[in-house]
């Protein structure tokens, strides 16, 4: 009981958060004259609150547009298109990562500083870069071969979803690669593992079935950082990819309150899946002692 309170607690905290962050735009507008415009902030945060408890009675205006349209049900479709790309490469990235981990840790101690250097280098590659390349790299080869092997741009009668869940995907499995490297060999110091090769069990089998199942509980808690980074790449993707997708919707509209119920669509589904996942892993995955 106390477990559900707390976790119902840092979710409203957290909503409350975003509504009082969705008005800033409207306190900062005042500063080039040189003051706060807190009634209008007030005001605003008041609209947004109305906003989220009759999202039904929604419309927006794209900017330099002339008609209203109604924000729901239009806006579901962004929104699913946006998670299903974001949530697509990050399970991508988390299992990659995982996987390059093990097959590191096969290594002997210098090869395997030498793998680790060259991800390292490889991570400070701009993530604009690594988008830009990609389509060039599918646009040679369709000139050279007259097979077009991935969709590089989305349109209005078809959506694309595997070569931006394969660039999304890229620069996080680095990323979460650095932090699983580390768990692991924190773990592979640990009595346990001693322990395990006493008794003759192969390396491949202590990596897999224990320290795996110790260190993935370190990998998920800190992979909250990789998600942030994600969501910031996202826009990016989706203006080059030409997405329709919620980052998209938000750069067409500067709605204090569409502002604020976009960013819910995102906050939302990732609270509830790092919330399961923490309850799940706490219960299941510090096992790895057991031999």
């Amino acid at each position: 009981m106390k477990v559900t309170g707390g976790i119902l607690l840092k979710f409203l905290f957290s909503v409350v958060g975003i509504i009082f962050i969705g008005g800033f735009p409207v306190l900062l507008s005042g500063l080039g004259e040189r003051e706060l415009r807190v009634r209008e902030y007030w005001q605003s945060v008041k609209e947004i609150v109305y906003a989220l408890f009759h999202t039904g009675d929604l419309t927006y205006m794209v900017i330099g547009g002339q008609k209203e349209r109604d924000l729901f049900p239009y806006l579901w479709e962004p929104i699913i298109y946006s998670l299903i790309v974001l949530f697509s490469a990050f399970l991508l990235a988390s299992f990659l990562s995982i996987l390059l981990t093990i097959l590191t840790m096969l290594f002997s101690e210098r090869n395997r500083n030498r793998i680790k250097f060259f991800f390292y280098l490889f991570e400070a590659i701009p993530d604009v870069l690594v988008i830009l390349l990609s389509q060039l790299f599918i646009l040679t080869l369709y000139k050279q071969t007259g097979f077009l092997f991935f969709e590089v741009a989305s349109i209005a009668t078809e959506k694309i979803y595997l070569l931006p869940i394969l660039v999304l995907a890229v620069l996080p499995t680095v990323q979460l690669f650095r932090v699983s490297i580390l768990s692991f060999e924190s773990e592979e110091r640990k009595d346990y593992v001693t322990l395990a090769q006493s008794i003759g069990l192969g390396k491949l089998t202590i990596l897999t079935f224990h320290i795996l199942r110790n260190a993935i509980i370190s990998v998920f808690f800190q992979s909250k950082k990789t998600v942030w980074f994600m969501l910031s790449n996202l826009f990016v993707l989706e203006l080059l990819f030409n997405i329709a997708g919620i980052t998209r919707f938000l750069k067409s509209t500067l709605q204090p309150k569409m502002f604020t119920i976009a960013i819910l669509s995102i906050f939302i589904p990732l609270f509830v899946f790092y919330t399961v996942g923490e309850m799940v892993l706490s219960k299941k995955a510090n096992k790895g002692e057991e031999i």
